[in-house]
């Protein structure tokens, strides 16, 4: 699993992404890859993940083909951390469920991010939702990004 913590010690704070392998019958025609979202700040947690028998028009999952959204992922992480002058990126899912949100803040970074469970669970977009926001530093990304890396990795392997 992949873990963004922030860096606040006295009220902690976590965004997980964690990718349910265990659901996936046949790895060599995946296209789509089912995910569990983990959001905790303090004694607080949400829970989201993929639910059987959804009748909703979405559902808790990344896009593998024709577009690699795991990659798009890392990438723009790692393109903003690099930069030196973007100042935000931002990242959503082609089945629009949660949306991920980093700034630079002062002495850091901001993570905010906002599920969108009506997405999931109707034939609509409704953009109401819950959301997190927390700071966190350049190496807890880059860490949480070579998370996202093992685990993209981890999800063909033994196929």
């Amino acid at each position: 699993m992949a873990t963004l913590l922030s860096e606040d010690e006295n009220v902690k704070s976590k965004f997980q992404l964690i990718f349910e392998k265990d659901q996936v019958e046949n790895k060599e025609a995946i296209s789509w890859i089912p995910y569990k979202i983990i959001l905790q700040s303090g004694e607080k947690e949400l829970i989201y993940s993929r639910k059987k028998n959804n009748t909703g028009a979405g559902d808790y999952v990344l896009a593998l083909t024709p577009i690699n959204e795991i990659d798009n992922l890392i990438e723009g992480i790692k393109n903003f951390i690099n930069s030196k002058n973007s100042t935000m990126f931002s990242f959503e899912a082609v089945e629009p469920s949660f949306e991920l949100i980093f700034e630079r803040a002062h002495r850091g970074y901001s993570l905010t991010c906002w599920i969108d469970a009506g997405n999931v669970i109707s034939d609509h977009y409704t953009w109401d939702g819950f959301g997190i926001r927390f700071f966190t530093s350049e190496n807890n990304i880059n860490l949480f990004v070579e998370q996202l890396i093992k685990e993209k990795e981890d999800l063909f392997s033994n196929a």
